[in-house]
């Protein structure tokens, strides 16, 4: 669907047009799931696709297409998830943040290597349950820039955070994440984490 198709799908959504609605939905299912999926994890990321759909449908009159469907999709995807990743830490999940995290590079993308894409699957689930010690903030960025590609004015309209905040949550879930990993391959090591 092409993004001027897709913004008078969604404006006819808003109208309570419910065909239009059903395609906007099988239209990004997909985009809802993966989101969730990568800041909540496999046993939250169904409930929560559900939950942004439900949510989706008793907002949808008030999308008036000043900004990009898809933005104002992944604010509500977004904004779901972190209501149910705050949920989860009042319950007292751990979580790795601190105000001295170091300063990581992104790392190069485009890398068609089918032994690093070996290496990756085998890591999926590692770096899965590494960013379940990010804070939610940063996380999400973190899914939004790395693994959705959107660009820092992306994540920052998005997450409504001004840019520089957007780049400073990518880079503090980046290097809380890596933290996290290194952690864990302590452990896997015999060594002791601190």
């Amino acid at each position: 669907m092409s993004s001027a198709s897709e913004q008078a799908t969604a404006i006819r959504a808003s109208r309570g047009d419910v065909e239009a609605f059903r395609l906007l939905v099988e239209e990004h299912s997909g985009l809802v799931y993966r989101v969730a999926l990568r800041i909540l994890g496999v046993e939250d990321a169904q409930d929560a696709s559900q939950e942004v759909w439900i949510r989706v449908w008793r907002n949808i009159k008030n999308f008036r297409g000043d900004s990009a469907f898809s933005t104002w999709l992944y604010r509500i995807t977004v904004n779901t998830c972190l209501s149910v990743r705050r949920k989860e830490a009042r319950r007292g999940e751990r979580e790795f943040s601190g105000e001295k995290l170091p300063f990581l590079p992104e790392p190069r993308g485009g890398d068609a290597d089918p032994e690093a894409s070996a290496l990756s699957a085998e890591k999926r689930e590692e770096i899965q349950d590494a960013l379940g010690h990010v804070r939610a903030e940063h996380r999400a960025a973190l899914v939004l820039r790395h693994m959705e590609g959107l660009s820092y004015a992306e994540i920052a309209r998005v997450l409504e955070v001004p840019d520089g905040t957007a780049k400073g949550w990518v880079s503090r879930g980046r290097a809380a994440m890596l933290i996290a990993l290194a952690e864990e391959n302590r452990r896997e090591a015999g060594g002791s984490a601190e």
